[in-house]
């Protein structure tokens, strides 16, 4: 099985809304972590299947444009209620807070080697939902990988 590469797109209106919704309240009740991504993909991954999404956990490589790092984060489908046509599936990364510079460059250091587990966690640790993947990847960012479990 061939690697997909995710396109960045928004989950529909209401669904978006609601998805965006719930999961500030996980991240306000427990943060999603950078250190328990496992931990953070399941809690979405609960979250968008209560909204009636299927969802599916992809590992592959978040690439930074210079740097790779291996990831675990998931593909989301709207139910059928959602959609009148086939969508492609969309990103949700609870655990990376790509959208924040801070974070990104704590990141890229600790890929490489120079920074510490202590440095990521901090630098997440004031970032929100709005900082992390919900359908819209940041450019020049790219998800691409392959399923790895499947949640019906």
């Amino acid at each position: 099985m061939r690697a997909t590469v995710f396109q960045s797109c928004e989950p529909p209106k209401g669904l978006g809304a609601a998805l965006r919704e719930r999961l500030t309240a996980a991240h306000a009740d427990s943060p999603f972590s950078p250190l328990d991504i496992r931990s953070a993909v399941r809690r979405a991954a609960a979250v968008a299947a209560d909204l009636g999404c299927s969802v599916t956990t992809y590992r592959g490589g978040l690439d930074l444009r210079g740097v790779e790092v291996d990831h675990l984060w998931l593909a989301a489908v709207p139910g059928p209620e959602d959609v009148n046509d086939p969508i492609a599936p969309f990103v949700l990364d609870p655990a990376f807070p790509v959208f924040d510079d801070r974070f990104l460059t704590a990141l890229r250091r600790f890929v490489a080697g120079d920074g510490s587990s202590e440095e990521l966690a901090e630098a997440a640790a004031g970032c929100c939902l709005d900082d992390r993947v919900l359908g819209v990847i940041p450019f020049p960012l790219r998800y691409l990988g392959r399923p790895v479990w499947s949640q019906r």
